[in-house]
């Protein structure tokens, strides 16, 4: 899921390099170059575009300012582009940071980005393209003019203001959260997009933060959308632990808004009841394998169009990662993601260290990339995430076939 740690504006560099140091659990030498790294073009035989600077917009909360608005997982780059709660949303989307940060791509340099997490730059796949594979008229117009301030909103808004859920999984949160004492801010933001952003959007994606059932704000503004005031949306994305997904809440949304749920990402983070119960804190295996064939079905008759389950992988289930994959294929899913398990504060340093398998240091990190280069991972429909590159570097050939 999205997170929500970031750097505050203000902090000195001193103690951004060393909560970047934490972060990695690396040395403080590798956290300072990730800081006074010079501008350089991203490594590779042809320069390299992302779309997501001009067309994305991920507004988060909780764990940071309200507010904040990023072109990307936070994670994955150095800095914010505004806040849109101080700022209108036109504010925010064509202000300085905004241009700082197109103007990064489009010189190749990428000098925001994360590119030693960023899935995508290690994949060249999704929004990374090479500059020659790119078609669509409004990105060639920007490369061709090199636009920074861009004649039209956001395409893809991410909405990531909300950490309400009604589950507690460890890699996420310490506890059950439900964020009732900020509701005001959050259907405020909620105002702002209907009003300044949703005319324009193609995509509504809720919620990378919590859970769109779980919340109280984002399942009352699921059930109370209207068509109308988002004319060209074309697609309405649920990221959700499934949980709460049944056929009566299902129902409880408009007909015309659920013609818009054209796609859904379940994070589930097993395939046994065992380890489920454990990373999916607050969740019952039975519960969720129903939901899984409401969904499913769903998918085979619409009207989704797109459905992929998504696993942290960790030491308690990296075991487990072939049986992952069968259950995506047995419930009709379009992609089945692996992603490495990064630390968002929930763990001591040993607690995550005990937990992060896919760092060399670990005693299973050797069994670890067995399970990873196992035949049952080369089904075309599992995405290795930002996996990839620690495949690519143990096992080249394999890795390089994987991507053909």
């Amino acid at each position: 899921m999205i997170k929500f740690l970031r750097l505050r504006r203000g902090r000195s560099l001193w103690h951004r390099t060393k909560r970047i140091a934490k972060r990695a659990r690396g040395s403080f030498a590798e956290a300072w170059e990730l800081f006074t790294r010079k501008k350089r073009s991203v490594h590779h035989a042809e320069r390299l575009f992302c779309s997501q600077p001009f067309e994305r917009f991920e507004i988060l909360g909780g764990g940071g300012e309200r507010g904040d608005v990023y072109f990307c997982c936070q994670n994955w780059v150095t800095r914010s582009i505004g806040n849109m709660v101080e700022s209108s949303v036109d504010e925010v989307w064509n202000g300085r940071s905004a241009r700082q940060f197109r103007r990064s791509i489009l010189n190749g340099t990428f000098e925001y980005c994360r590119q030693d997490i960023c899935p995508y730059l290690q994949r060249v796949d999704g929004p990374v393209k090479r500059v020659s594979e790119v078609t669509d008229p409004d990105l060639l117009r920007i490369i061709r003019e090199e636009l920074t301030v861009l004649p039209f909103g956001p395409k893809d808004i991410i909405c990531c203001f909300d950490q309400s859920c009604n589950l507690s999984c460890p890699t996420c949160r310490t506890k059950i959260i439900m964020e009732t004492k900020h509701e005001g801010a959050i259907l405020d933001i909620q105002k702002r997009l209907d009003e300044e952003a949703l005319a324009d959007a193609r995509l509504l994606y809720i919620t990378g933060s919590g859970d769109p059932f779980g919340s109280p704000y984002f399942r009352r503004w699921l059930q109370t959308m209207k068509r109308s005031s988002m004319p060209k949306l074309e697609r309405l994305h649920l990221h959700t632990n499934a949980l709460l997904w049944t056929p009566r809440m299902w129902l409880s949304i408009p007909a015309e808004t659920r013609a818009l749920v054209k796609a859904a990402t379940i994070s589930i983070d097993a395939a046994r009841p065992a380890t489920y119960a454990e990373n999916r804190r607050g969740g019952d295996f039975q519960t969720l394998l129903k939901r899984l064939a409401f969904i499913a079905q769903l998918r085979r008759e619409g009207p989704l169009e797109y459905l992929e389950i998504h696993m942290t992988v960790q030491a308690n289930n990296f075991n487990e990662m072939p049986e992952f994959v069968e259950l995506g294929r047995r419930h009709a899913c379009d992609r089945i993601s692996f992603h490495k398990m990064l630390d968002w504060d929930t763990f001591t340093e040993g607690e995550y260290a005990s937990r992060a398998v896919h760092q060399p240091q670990h005693p299973k990190h050797a069994a670890f990339l067995a399970v990873l280069h196992s035949g049952a991972l080369e089904d075309p429909l599992v995405n290795l995430s930002n996996l990839t590159e620690l495949a690519a570097k143990t096992f080249p050939r394999a890795s390089a076939d994987a991507n053909v």
